[in-house]
């Protein structure tokens, strides 16, 4: 079966499949981005991680199925502990950008720090009474300083992400 095309059809046809390809790439480079987010709405969750205590393993003796887990275990902790110092590196770094920046640069590291990290976790609403201003603007910030935590993790590679 033969399908002729006129080239208008043709012209149609790119077009839409530009569009879908650019909406494509913004939702991957939109995961990425909310790969921080991931991060730091289980950030309490990873540092308990951290803080079990695990059974420890006989060096000289031969590993059961059992101790074969534990040793896993032991394995999945490590990759923890390195992932949670580069953060907690990154975060500090962040609050100092932050903290020396004028206006809303040092509300931005309160904002995630309050809505992620804080013992007592706060909402959008009760950082907008806290700051006297909108929910929208709490958002924005979140947004931004997520932005600038992704470029500070992922450097040049969220950069590219965020150009698409």
């Amino acid at each position: 079966m033969k399908v002729d095309l006129s080239d208008e059809t043709i012209n149609k046809l790119a077009s839409e499949l530009v569009k879908k390809s650019d909406s494509f790439q913004k939702l991957e480079s939109e995961k990425k981005l909310r790969n921080v987010k991931v991060l730091l709405v289980n950030y309490k969750y990873l540092e308990n991680h951290l803080n079990v205590e695990l059974p420890q393993l006989e060096d000289d003796v031969k590993l059961s199925k059992y101790e074969l887990s534990l040793y896993s275990l032991l394995g999945y902790r490590a990759r923890s502990k390195e992932l949670m110092t580069f953060v907690n590196t990154i975060l500090s770094k962040y609050k100092s950008i932050c903290e020396n920046s004028v206006g809303e640069g040092n509300r931005r590291y309160d904002v995630i720090y309050r809505l992620y990290i804080a013992p007592k976790q706060m909402t959008y609403t009760t950082l907008s009474e806290k700051y006297s201003v909108d929910d929208n603007t709490i958002r924005r910030d979140e947004r931004k300083a997520l932005k600038q935590l992704s470029v500070m993790m992922f450097g040049a590679d969220s950069l590219n992400d965020m150009s698409k």
